[in-house]
């Protein structure tokens, strides 16, 4: 295997090509040192001379990196237009436990994901799948705004989290127990876990015709031994047991105890998210106003129309405009 580059320097900048950027912006990326761990981050745009309000954006699932070498181009892989945001907002993204922050896409999947070998699609690393846990994304999320609490250049009043997908899990834990944030937004969001998901897959595959009675049965029964498996062996890293039992939790007691705004952002025609609509009930019951709920009519879970127009800048913009009449 080629050699990849990872950078492990405390601070440092990209200088990319300005005649063949795809994204024409530059880059700082950081580093937390802690006792088993290396925490990275990056920042979009590497203006640091004022102080402004902070976006930190949580990933989906899966060992991405964040810049993908492309040889004559870096690009920063980030599902939305930041050039305009990072006029007004720091844009911070944090690294994947175990994840190189930049490599070549040779090394990458299908998904854009890091595997360690190339004729193995879902050939994840031992170290990404053990360190692969809810509460594991949780503390790094928790150093990281601890790290940017102490720049300069970095309204401490002002940190603002959107979590996409499982970032929208870690958001929503972070959001509950750390004073610091400000507002947290959560885009693709199954507030009832990870796992049930699988079934309400069969459900629709049944009423779609797409499987028979027969065949709805075999596959719900597999999938409910499969989840007692999982439980039986919960640190099954290899297995992947440990990510399914840590996030397939209900997040809904961590929602209520958030007492910032809450942003909601769904595509109806996300079958993981697809019970948004239902956030709003407990918070009805409970006389909390805190939260927004925003359905995007038919658009996907990666907020994709059928046409496969991307719409997520149209998101990211609501949540700014929001976040400003929030203040």
């Amino acid at each position: 295997m080629k050699q990849f580059l990872i950078i492990f320097l405390s601070s440092w900048v990209f200088c990319l090509s300005a005649q063949n950027q795809i994204d024409g912006i530059d880059a700082i990326a950081f580093s937390i040192k802690t006792d088993n761990d290396t925490i990275e981050y990056l920042k979009v745009g590497v203006a640091v001379d004022t102080q402004k309000p902070t976006i930190i954006f949580l990933q989906g699932s899966l060992p991405s990196p964040l810049i993908i070498d492309l040889g004559s181009f870096k690009h920063i892989n980030i599902p939305f237009d930041f050039k305009n945001l990072i006029i007004d907002y720091h844009v911070v993204v944090i690294s994947m436990p175990k994840t190189p922050l930049i490599i070549a896409k040779e090394y990458l999947n299908k998904s854009y994901s890091f595997i360690t070998n190339q004729s193995d699609e879902y050939s994840f690393s031992d170290e990404y799948l053990k360190n692969n846990y809810l509460e594991n994304y949780v503390s790094r999320t928790n150093a990281v705004i601890k790290d940017l609490r102490l720049k300069k250049w970095v309204n401490k009043d002002e940190l603002h989290l959107i979590g996409h997908s499982q970032g929208a899990k870690i958001a929503t834990v972070v959001a509950s127990e750390n004073q610091q944030v400000k507002s947290v937004s959560l885009l693709g969001f199954n507030a009832f876990g990870r796992y049930e998901t699988k079934l309400r897959r069969e459900r629709i595959k049944l009423k779609s015709n797409l499987i028979d009675a027969k065949e709805y049965k075999a596959n719900i029964k597999y999938l409910y031994e499969r989840w007692e498996d999982i439980n039986n062996t919960p640190n099954d890293f290899k297995k992947g047991h440990n990510s399914w039992a840590s996030f397939s939790i209900d997040y809904s007691p961590f929602l209520l105890k958030i007492d910032i705004p809450i942003f909601i952002g769904y595509g109806t025609n996300d079958i993981i998210a697809e019970n948004c609509d239902l956030l709003l009930l407990n918070f009805i019951k409970e006389g909390k106003t805190n939260m927004k709920v925003k359905p995007y009519i038919g658009l996907d879970h990666n907020f994709f129309n059928v046409e496969r127009e991307k719409f997520w800048d149209n998101v990211i913009g609501d949540i700014v405009n929001w976040i400003e009449l929030e203040k």
